[in-house]
This record gives structure tokens, sequence and C-alpha cells, in this order.
């Protein structure tokens, strides 16, 4: 059979290629599941990141240690004088009263902002929806190219219904004790 796209192979190339398709048909699959083949210094960067923290973390711990041993002991520069002090507890009471004065006027007005939304009267008539939801149900059925199953909806919304009266006047405890349709 001879090929469209290319002329068929001839002497020594048709001799390559069928060496090569026999040693496609003889190769075995194999997978290498060994682990990756490392390279020399591939992780150089992350150990220099590495020491880079490590320094960090020392740095630190140091530096905390230093403020716990200044904050233990006092010293001329770390004492509050009590005018300071005075002033520090004045400044916070008088936030706090502000705050508070803020947070009511806000408490007002969001009530009255709330009190005017609900006196408003709604756009929608949710009784007008569901009358236009009737009317759709209606000419949807008329259209319905198999109403049996409307007719089967309807037959199980009327077992609902007949089941949740007779539990509702306490006649029925379960479903067998149901009368026959």
């Amino acid at each position: 059979m001879t090929s469209k796209v290319r002329p068929e192979r001839q002497g020594y190339d048709k001799i390559i290629y069928q060496q090569h398709v026999d040693r496609i048909k003889k190769m075995a699959p194999t997978v290498d599941s060994g682990p990756p083949h490392e390279k020399p210094f591939s992780n150089k960067w992350e150990l220099d990141k590495r020491r880079e923290y490590l320094a960090i973390e020392f740095d630190n711990k140091l530096m905390l240690e230093r403020l716990a041993k200044v904050v233990q002991h006092k010293g001329i520069d770390n004492e509050i004088h009590k005018s300071v002090e005075f002033h520090q507890q004045f400044k916070k009471k008088l936030l706090q009263n502000q705050k508070r004065s803020r947070m009511l006027k806000l408490t007002v007005e969001n009530q009255e902002l709330l009190k005017r939304i609900q006196e408003v009267p709604p756009a929608y008539n949710h009784l007008e929806w569901e009358e236009d939801a009737k009317r759709k149900e209606i000419i949807k059925r008329c259209m319905a190219l198999y109403p049996e199953y409307y007719e089967r909806k309807d037959k199980e919304e009327e077992e609902k219904k007949a089941m949740a009266k007779m539990m509702k006047s306490g006649m029925a405890t379960s479903p067998s004790t149901l009368p026959k349709i």
C-alpha cells in the first residue's frame, strides 16, 4: 500500500526503518522510581537562606533577652513620672467618653434610619407575583407535551396534604393507616 503523502521507503532507508520498528517492539517498559539525580550545589541557595534565618532568630533572641533585663530593672529613663502617668490616664478617660458619645450618636441615628426604612411601603406586591405565577403555571400545563407529569405531581401533593391533615387531627400515625385513594 503506497502513501499519498510520501513515497514508499526503499533500500537502506527501509532497512533502517525496519530495525527501528523491531527495536520499538522488543523494548521493555521501564519506570525509574529512584530518587532524582542530585546535582552538586543544588541546594546551596536553600542552605544560605536557612543560615540567614538562623542568624536572624539568634539576633532576635539576644535582643529579647536584653529587653527583658532592662524592663526588670528600674532605671532613670524607663520609669514614668506621676504627672505623665496622670496625664495619660486623663487622656484615656477622655477618649473613652468621646468614643462612648460617638457610639451613642451612631446608635440613635441607626435606629432612626431603621424606623424610616420600615415605614416605607414595599415597592413589590407579592400577591401580584403569586397570581402571575399561578397564571403562568396554568399556561405551562396547557402547553405541556406530557401532562401525565403534572397529574402525578398533583396527586402526590394531594396525598401529602391528606397525610398532614390526618396527622394534625391525630387520626394516623403512619402512612400504612392511610385510606386508599
